[in-house]
């Protein structure tokens, strides 16, 4: 009986802390999104998908204008971005269906809702990338994460965006986890719920399949074309006439696209031969990635991990337009040099992983003040690849007891 007091209070204590704590994140949210403009990517899902449910008409086109308005306080100019909608139909239904924010008619209102999702969302992602790592981290230490976590550059920038990014990233890497259990059809539907951004995330979902298929899980791909097809189905159901329109946004928000490549980079720096020199580049982390493929097909998901990783810290070497905030990807990737370090060097390794965090969050913060696309696109990439070859031999192989040190010893 007193046990089960014991459980009734610890249950009621958690429900009261988690309604504290996220009617304290919506309290000071509302505070934030009414002194500060902002959350154009959560503006453009959010007025599209009531256009939709409201309407019924396909929000690819005529909402152009309005969005610009409602982020910008005027029509796109040079160097801001359309804000077109380009998720496909199917998708946007699923937010149309699961989502509570398109209940919610006050524009400030539902994007502070978003923000605490998303905020939910970071933290969760933390959580999920220590359980990947198998690492148990002192409270301590897993508090000084889950802060960096959340506020570090690309974190907070995605919740002051409402970009979906962090949904995605759950999905990709929520998928590697459900993976590990056996639950392959639920893995195959998170990946297909996390296929849009192609240039964000579309390599790593591939690697995913492709990791898949060569192992003959096949009921990864079969949830991955189950929930595609039924999600397509209904898009269908509901409007036939959005693939065009979809494709004409995709293209146009490409075309106008503002923000740095390597090509626009390099052209910047050398006008002869930065186009040749970011070619070159492309092809280099083209032909890495093929090699890294290769490698990983038939192997543990600890060498699975370790090739999604740099997947993620290589998608922006590869030419394409890419946001600042995709770099959300990229967190699992860095928090493996971490764990690795720190498993392998002792405290010396605790101390080097910390001055990386404080070198990471510091160093980005200061490039988006100072608006230097290079650190996001180039520099901090090209060191994260450095980084995780540094720790490969370690990263891809369980770690060793000292009863098999021991062992090799004596032979």
């Amino acid at each position: 009986m007193r046990l089960n007091l014991r459980l009734v209070s610890l249950v009621i204590f958690t429900i009261f802390f988690l309604v504290a704590v996220l009617g304290g994140l919506l309290w000071a949210n509302l505070n934030f999104v009414h002194s500060l403009p902002g959350g154009g990517d959560f503006y453009v899902l959010w007025r599209s998908g009531q256009n939709f449910i409201l309407k019924g008409s396909v929000p690819y086109q005529d909402l152009t204008r309005s969005l610009q308005e409602l982020v910008y306080g005027h029509g796109a100019r040079p160097g801001e971005e359309l804000r077109r909608l380009d998720m496909p139909l199917y998708l946007l239904l699923f937010f149309v269906f699961f989502s509570p924010i398109l209940v919610i008619r006050d524009a400030l209102l539902a994007r502070a809702v978003w923000m605490v999702l998303l905020e939910v969302e970071l933290a969760v992602l933390v959580f999920l990338a220590v359980g990947l790592l198998r690492w148990r981290p002192g409270r301590v230490y897993l508090s000084f994460l889950m802060l960096f976590g959340v506020f570090w550059a690309p974190g907070l920038l995605s919740v002051y965006t409402g970009s979906t990014i962090i949904f995605q990233a759950l999905m990709v890497f929520g998928a590697m986890r459900v993976l590990e259990i056996g639950a392959d059809e639920l893995a195959g539907a998170m990946l297909a719920l996390a296929w849009f951004n192609l240039e964000a995330v579309g390599l790593l979902v591939l690697l995913l399949l492709f990791w898949t298929l060569s192992a003959g899980r096949l009921r990864v791909l079969a949830g991955f074309v189950m929930v595609t097809l039924t999600f397509a189905a209904l898009s269908i159901f509901f409007n036939t006439n959005w693939v065009l329109p979809f494709a004409s946004a995709v293209l146009d928000n490409w075309r106008s696209n503002p923000h740095p490549t390597t090509y626009s980079l390099f052209q910047g720096w050398l006008p002869a031969i930065g186009e040749r020199l970011a070619q070159g580049l492309t092809l280099v982390v083209a032909l890495m990635l093929i090699a890294e493929w290769r490698a990983v097909r038939g192997k543990e998901p600890r060498w699975l991990l370790w090739t999604a990783a740099l997947t993620a810290a290589a998608t922006p070497l590869l030419g394409m337009p890419f946001v600042p905030v995709w770099l959300v990807l990229t967190f699992p990737a860095l928090l493996l040099v971490l764990t690795t370090m720190e498993q392998r060097w002792g405290t010396f390794g605790r101390w080097s992983a910390l001055a990386l965090i404080c070198a990471t969050f510091f160093g980005l913060w200061l490039a988006f003040r100072n608006n230097i696309g290079s650190v996001f696109v180039l520099l901090y990439p090209a060191g994260l690849i450095f980084l995780l070859y540094w720790v490969r031999w370690w990263a891809v192989r369980p770690p060793r007891l000292w009863a098999d040190v021991i062992s090799d010893m004596g032979k």
